[in-house]
């Protein structure tokens, strides 16, 4: 439901710039692919309008995945002007899970039929838009590729100068995790010599490619959402554990100087309530440093009767006043992005992200635990105990 005084909370839609790809990010740890398929016929659904944007708007080639999608035909992009409608990271993002699809099934028929146009369109556009004159050049000081216009989700809009309107963390992560898995996809296919094209700019744009925006914390040095931008900000989307996840390039796994960096990003984040349950939760277990204890006394203050988990305001400081209602947002429904909750204990106990299995990576060693039949990359179906250290 979509309407006036009957309709769901933002009209009932799915907003790319996280929301939608939540719920399924519960699918590949814990066995369930076949849940995951919804959301590929989705970004089959959206294909079409993203194209003729992609082409009749930006004069690209690829596709420009939409800031919302609806369940019914759609003949055009929902929101054809900025600012959400500037988000580049929602065309990474769109198509990132149908790359987790294959690394979790190893399903080479899949990655054929489902996953690799949907990929290939979005990395077109992206080596466009990151090749475009106005992204490169002697405006900008050196002789990277940069992602411009841009907005930050949930934060700035358009500012004057488009001062915070360049190279987006997320932006830079998830493009670069694209381009990695358009790669990565054309190896297992054999798709190199009829790529060899697209594949040249890619591997171009990632040799000249923008660094994280970073600033001084109390903590030390941390990842900030854009340059310029004030290292104790409050957020709505925790933006700046994104090289965690959904990035995937820093955790456990990084060097001591990246992920000190990772680390004193998570701990220096101030989120407003908003958006946050299981996305920076989540990116917390991957570093191996979430505090379980405190992890189930916020699942238990978003509680409802029904047993689903609403957002509820955790600070003020960002668009909350002191005065706002803690709860105002637990009358909106059920809030189904949270249903991912499980993701979070799941990566607590098996990491698999990067090809290499890590056991117990968030867990207290002297606590005795199991788990069975978790699926890591590669297609493995892991159970593993642990007890007395």
């Amino acid at each position: 439901w979509s309407f006036s005084s009957i309709g769901s909370a933002w009209h009932g839609d799915y907003h790319m710039n996280y929301n939608t790809q939540q719920p399924f990010w519960l699918a590949f740890s814990s066995n369930h692919l076949d849940k995951h398929l919804p959301y590929v016929d989705m970004v089959d659904h959206v294909l079409p309008v993203s194209r003729k944007w992609a082409q009749e708007y930006y004069g690209l080639r690829g596709a420009y995945y939409p800031h919302s999608a609806y369940p019914v035909d759609m003949t055009m992009m929902p929101y054809p002007v900025p600012h959400w409608g500037w988000e580049i990271c929602e065309t990474p993002w769109t198509v990132q899970s149908l790359w987790w699809h294959y690394l979790y099934s190893m399903d080479e028929t899949f990655l054929r039929e489902r996953a690799f146009v949907p990929i290939k369109e979005a990395a077109l556009f992206m080596v466009d838009y990151m090749k475009r004159p106005e992204a490169r050049g002697g405006r900008w000081g050196d002789d990277n590729y940069h992602i411009f216009p841009t907005v930050v989700p949930e934060l700035y809009e358009l500012s004057p100068g488009f001062a915070k309107n360049s190279d987006c963390l997320v932006d830079l992560t998830l493009t670069k995790f694209l381009f990695h898995a358009f790669v990565r996809a054309c190896g297992v296919l054999g798709e190199e010599e009829a790529e060899t094209a697209l594949l040249h700019d890619v591997k171009d744009i990632l040799a000249n490619f923008p660094d994280y925006p970073t600033a001084e914390s109390s903590r030390g040095t941390v990842f900030v959402s854009v340059t310029g931008e004030d290292a104790e900000v409050v957020y709505n989307v925790p933006n700046p554990i994104t090289t965690v996840f959904p990035g995937e390039e820093h955790g456990l796994h990084s060097d001591p100087e990246a992920y000190q960096i990772a680390v004193n990003s998570f701990l220096n984040h101030r989120n407003e309530g908003g958006n946050e349950l299981v996305f920076y939760n989540f990116a917390g277990a991957r570093l191996g440093i979430l505090d379980l204890e405190r992890f189930k006394r916020q699942i238990h203050y978003c509680l409802l009767p029904n047993g689903t988990c609403t957002d509820r305001v955790l600070m003020t400081g960002g668009r909350y006043a002191a005065t706002t209602n803690f709860d105002f947002m637990s009358g909106m429904g059920i809030w189904f992005e949270n249903f991912a909750l499980p993701a979070v204990i799941n990566e607590c106990l098996l990491q698999s992200y990067n090809g290499e299995l890590r056991l117990f990576p968030n867990w207290p060693k002297d606590k005795r635990a199991e788990f069975h039949t978790l699926r890591a990359v590669g297609g493995f179906l892991v159970s593993a105990s642990v007890e007395a250290g």
